[in-house]
C-alpha cells in the first residue's frame, strides 16, 4: 500500500491535503481522484470549475492530475 496526497489547485488558490491516504494500487489512486473531481463540480461548481485534483507521492512528486470540469454536470441525469 502507498500514501497518496490529494491537493485541490486552481484560480491562484489551493487546497492542501497533509495527511494523505493509504491506498492498496495506483488505479485506486486515480478513481479516488476521479470521485473527487466529480464532487467537487457537482456540489461547488460555480467555484470548482478550472480547478485540478493534483495527486503526489509523499515525496512530493505530482503524479497525476484530474480537472474538476463542467461536462461532469452535464453527464448527471436530470430530476423528473
Amino acid at each position: 500500500m502507498k500514501r497518496y496526497f490529494f491537493d485541490i489547485v486552481g484560480h491562484q488558490r489551493s487546497e492542501l491535503d497533509y495527511g494523505g491516504r493509504v491506498l492498496p494500487t495506483f488505479d485506486e489512486a486515480c478513481e479516488a481522484a476521479e470521485l473527487m473531481a466529480f464532487d467537487l463540480a457537482v456540489k461547488r461548481a460555480d467555484e470548482m470549475i478550472g480547478y485540478k485534483v493534483t495527486v503526489s507521492n509523499p515525496d512530493g512528486l505530482k503524479l497525476f492530475s484530474v480537472p474538476v470540469k463542467a461536462s461532469y454536470l452535464s453527464a448527471m441525469p436530470m430530476a423528473a
